[in-house]
């Protein structure tokens, strides 16, 4: 969308439609995340999309100072969200009472230390080691460490071709956004399948 049809949608007539537009896309993140994880974390997720979409629609073209950080603090509220309801897991083996947060966390850092070593220039071998280190105590948790590894696996995926496509050169913001994001996603996968908890 260029920047002249931005300013036309700010026009002051078409504002409340543009909110309209804007409550509707939060409305639709909410019912859609409200199938999968808990009312708290679908409520961030809409808050997200709403900021996001408001960001995009700017006529400076998202380009609004600090959006970084507001992606940054979302991230966090929704991390704390999942964990909180995560809190609650029991995993498919017997454990003592608040362990299974414990091991879901040590998942949930592992995996994505270890998608974070795959951004990395590393021979084979490292690489084969530190995914398979990193890989192991999901695979430990069961179905519901598989399906949160998976999604950190996708989110991997997505923000290198996001990356390559940008042209970013890999550096340690982008290492550390990595891994910020596909420990996230590594949460809600493990939220998801909280059928199989």
């Amino acid at each position: 969308m260029n920047t002249l049809w931005r300013h036309r949608l700010a026009a002051p007539p078409l504002l409340p439609l543009l909110g309209a537009a804007v409550g509707a896309v939060g409305g639709g993140a909410y019912w859609a995340g409200a199938q999968i994880w808990p009312a708290s974390v679908a409520v961030i997720l809409s808050m997200l999309a709403t900021a996001l979409l408001s960001a995009w629609l700017d006529p400076a073209g998202a380009r609004t100072p600090g959006a970084g950080a507001m992606i940054i603090v979302f991230a966090l509220l929704i991390r704390f969200n999942v964990l909180m309801a995560l809190s609650a897991a029991n995993l498919p083996f017997p454990l003592p009472p608040n362990l299974a947060l414990g091991l879901i966390l040590i998942a949930g850092h592992a995996s994505s230390s270890a998608l974070g070593v795959s951004m990395k220039p590393a021979s084979h071998l490292d690489l084969g080691i530190a995914l398979a280190i990193g890989f192991a105590p999901a695979a430990l948790i069961g179905m519901p460490g598989l399906i949160g590894l998976a999604c950190a696996i996708g989110a991997r995926i997505a923000f290198a071709a996001y990356a390559r496509r940008r042209r970013l050169s890999i550096g340690a913001a982008e290492l550390d956004r990595t891994r910020l994001m596909t420990e996230l996603c590594f949460y809600l996968g493990t939220l998801a399948a909280r059928s199989y908890i």
